[in-house]
């Protein structure tokens, strides 16, 4: 590893919803830059999978299993960080969920499933990890919010208001935090190679969509919102507070 890429070097990282897809292009670039990530998943045997590949590629990782759907869990998850690794730096609020439904057809308890993972957990989170921030005056959370976070899309009547929501409470955590050391951004990004989206990729209509959808005519990788999210948590970045950042090959502009 280069030396001038370890800009997050002596730093430790947690990332939710970290086992795979997005989540863990986000661990891998932290690590490359030098980060300890702590890799999360609701099965800790995913999660220790994930830590060891990470480590196999020359990256330092450890892993906590956590279901955030439980609200101890989400409760202990930082007081179990700190008393584990002694420390936390990065924030990355990556997990989330999906349902394909529409406003009429949304039962009540998926929607608040989804509002309670997507938008209630990084409040809970970033509330338990800002002391700990304030106590150093130092530390960044990023919010992963998604392009519909910015506009409507057919069947995710709950999803959308989550992501929008996740936006606004960035821009809320920063404007309230900043003036104690902490950086809070987030990052929406669009059609991203992954598990989650292979209905829509893995398909002849996918090639059709990237080809008149996707201005720069490729779907995203994970690499590619890893590597933002790793500038965002670098003192690179220390300008820039409550943004969300689109990472959607252009697709917002059609």
């Amino acid at each position: 590893m280069k030396e001038e890429a370890k800009k997050l070097d002596g730093r430790l990282a947690l990332v939710t919803g970290s086992t795979r897809g997005i989540g863990l292009g986000i661990a891998n670039c932290l690590a490359e830059s030098g980060a300890m990530v702590i890799v999360t998943g609701r099965e800790e045997a995913k999660a220790k999978v994930a830590a060891d590949e990470i480590i196999a590629g020359g990256g330092r990782a450890g892993f906590l299993g956590v279901d955030l759907t439980d609200d101890l869990a989400v409760d202990q998850l930082i007081p179990q960080l700190e008393a584990r690794y002694g420390k936390l730096d990065i924030l990355v609020n990556n997990a989330g969920i999906d349902a394909d439904n529409l406003l009429l057809d949304h039962p009540l308890e998926k929607w608040r499933m989804i509002m309670k993972v997507n938008l209630e957990v990084p409040f809970r989170l970033g509330k338990a990890a800002a002391p700990h921030f304030f106590e150093k005056s130092k530390g960044v959370i990023i919010n992963i919010s998604s392009i519909l976070g910015y506009k409507p899309g057919m069947e995710a009547a709950g999803y959308v208001p989550s992501k929008h929501g996740l936006i606004g409470l960035t821009k809320q955590m920063a404007l309230e935090w900043a003036g104690k050391g902490v950086r809070v951004n987030g990052i929406a990004p669009g059609l991203i190679q992954t598990d989650m989206t292979r209905y829509v990729w893995n398909t002849p209509a996918g090639e059709i969509y990237v080809k008149n959808k996707i201005p720069v005519g490729r779907i995203g990788q994970p690499r590619d919102v890893g590597a933002l999210a790793a500038f965002l948590a670098s003192d690179d970045a220390g300008f820039i507070c409550g943004e969300t950042i689109l990472v959607d090959g252009g697709s917002l502009l059609i």
